[in-house]
């Protein structure tokens, strides 16, 4: 065997030694896969080289001193995040490969056992999409069950609700709620939808209207005088 791949094969089992309790599973698949063939062939491709680098540089002293502190130490909200982001890209059809793996009974909030790699934990929460729906999650709601609100104006509504593939209550004509009034009758059904600053959702239902009506935060106002 040459020195190439002795070099080689004791780079891949140094950084399984420091890092391999991190891997996640297609890391742990490729270090078994690229031994077993740099083994078989006795020679290393410029392609294996080049993902041993990319993994090393993945798994540097400062990143594997903070995956642990994270796999060790995870809090509630932590957890709760990475709940909502899965659930959240499920339904967007993005990050299968790392919602796919989670367990059901962790994202229905049935248990709270699945501690997800600081790698998976990152993509999902750290963007500044899911930032955004988080922040709505957490922030103070700006209108209360039972409260006269407005409809903003035209200018500020788009023509469908972001909500109505979904929640088909409105779709096409969004539009045309434009200043018109309603009242609060849920504030947060369901967690939102859409990754947009105000996206919190609310149950109202609009002045003259018979179904209820779902709609994000952004799109509503305090109703500063009602018409007669």
């Amino acid at each position: 065997m040459n020195s190439e791949v002795n070099e080689f094969l004791a780079r891949v089992d140094a950084l399984v030694g420091r890092a391999g309790d991190l891997f996640v599973q297609w890391e742990l698949d490729w270090v078994e896969r690229v031994k077993g063939r740099v083994n078989h062939y006795g020679s290393v491709a410029d392609w294996q080289t080049d993902k041993l680098k990319q993994l090393e540089a993945r798994y540097s002293d400062e990143y594997v001193t903070e995956s642990r502190n994270f796999r060790d130490n995870i809090t509630s909200e932590q957890r709760e995040a990475f709940r909502l982001a899965c659930n959240y890209y499920r339904k967007q059809g993005y990050y299968s490969g790392i919602t796919g793996i989670v367990p059901e009974s962790f994202m229905s909030g049935d248990s709270n056992d699945y501690v997800p790699s600081f790698n998976n934990y990152s993509r999902l929460t750290d963007n500044k999409y899911f930032k955004k729906i988080l922040a709505a999650v957490r922030s103070e709601p700006k209108f209360e069950t039972g409260q006269l609100v407005q409809f903003r104006a035209s200018s500020s509504l788009p023509q469908r609700n972001p909500l109505a593939k979904e929640y088909a209550s409105t779709g096409f004509g969004f539009g045309k709620l434009a200043g018109m009034y309603a009242v609060v009758l849920e504030v947060a059904p369901f967690a939102p939808r859409t990754a947009a600053n105000g996206s919190k959702p609310y149950k109202v239902l609009v002045r003259g209207k018979a179904e209820p009506v779902f709609v994000e935060e952004r799109f509503l106002k305090k109703a500063k005088k009602v018409k007669v």
